[in-house]
């Protein structure tokens, strides 16, 4: 990835959120947040399980996995035509994911209701700190077993949970099994947890009567490669990356804004930049820690306002929304792109692109 042998290269991406499920859709009319069935007076982005296509998959999954693995196969599906024109052995293809943490079965609200008012209750804190195993196991090992079979991905493999950081690392792990020679193509899947009862239990704020943000569900992937894509399409490099965590994200004291300046220099250095070299950030323009170290430059709001928060799913969506924008589609000269996250847990995240015109890369 950085500092390494052989460049990364971003070829194909695919996504399935509450806009729709092409990149396009996220740049025309936003989606409104519908009433939860088992909350109506909280707001969410709701998916209807998607439809898995019977020529790559069986069709018994549609009735065996886990809602947030019908949108990750899926997602997954929508690239194997790109993965199968670079022609290459499955061993030389990798497959990392970001998968959510919490899994289905789940407390009804009822009982997320009343766990609230005693809170004291074992029941609560049992339901509240510790997710489901053997969904998560079904969710980490069958899910990518599922993608490895159907793709033909016998390189190296790696899932991670943990929200939305979890996006960066799949990718990270990804870029790093390219740049090092151990795949020449990798694809990165993920997937957003499950709108349930216990996925306001486990946030913070529920003791408040309020989520800290609006969830959504959806699914994202991308196919990375060790060369540049062909034909008429902008080729995107992955040049850096940068990593941090907050201890109070919503405090801007001089110690988190340190840390969010070493995660800019972590992300810059490697092509000798400054923030006045981007031609655009990704970010969040309310947030007004990110904003106190981005001053002057061209911030834009990610999709999070469009489709909801995704999770392990965000920044991979992020990257494809990203990149669809006009000015991105019709490059004419080299540009950087910038993509930095805050979560709600103080997670920082950020990933540098530099995007070439097709004809600038031999």
């Amino acid at each position: 990835m950085v500092g390494t042998l052989r460049p990364v290269y971003l070829l194909e991406s695919a996504l399935l959120n509450a806009a729709g499920s092409s990149v396009e859709v996220l740049h025309g009319p936003a989606p409104v947040a519908q009433n939860l069935d088992f909350a109506p007076d909280r707001l969410g982005f709701p998916l209807p399980a998607p439809r898995l296509p019977t020529e790559r998959f069986d069709r018994k999954l549609q009735r065996s996995v886990e809602a947030q693995s019908l949108r990750l196969l899926h997602c997954a599906a929508r690239l194997a035509p790109a993965l199968g024109a670079l022609g290459l052995a499955p061993e030389r293809v990798g497959l990392t994911a970001a998968i959510p943490e919490v899994d289905a079965p789940s407390p009804g609200w009822e009982a997320v209701d009343a766990m609230r008012r005693q809170p004291a209750q074992w029941l609560a804190q049992w339901f509240a700190n510790t997710p489901p195993l053997h969904s998560l196991t079904l969710l980490n090992s069958s899910s990518m077993a599922h993608v490895a079979e159907a793709l033909a991905c016998h390189g190296p493999m790696a899932g991670y949970c943990g929200q939305e950081s979890a996006g960066l690392d799949a990718l990270l792990e990804a870029g790093n099994y390219i740049a090092e020679g151990l795949a020449d193509a990798v694809l990165v899947v993920s997937s957003s947890p499950n709108i349930t009862p216990a996925l306001f239990l486990r946030e913070e704020g529920l003791e408040k009567g309020t989520m800290p943000f609006v969830p959504g569900e959806g699914a994202a992937a991308c196919l990375l490669a060790a060369a540049p894509a062909k034909g008429d399409k902008c080729n995107v490099r992955i040049a850096g990356y940068g990593r941090g965590y907050l201890i109070n994200p919503v405090q801007s004291d001089t110690r988190t804004l340190d840390i969010l300046m070493r995660v800019l220099n972590q992300v810059l250095s490697p092509e000798h930049l400054s923030l006045s070299d981007l031609s655009a950030v990704l970010s969040d323009p309310d947030d007004e820690i990110l904003r106190a170290v981005l001053d002057n430059c061209p911030v834009r709001a990610g999709c999070r306002p469009l489709v909801g928060a995704l999770g392990a799913s965000s920044l991979i969506t992020d990257l494809a929304y990203a990149l669809a924008e006009p000015e991105f589609v019709a490059l004419e000269r080299p540009a950087y792109l910038l993509l930095l996250s805050c979560s709600y847990t103080g997670h920082v995240s950020a990933l540098l692109l530099a995007v070439e015109p097709a004809r600038s890369v031999p």
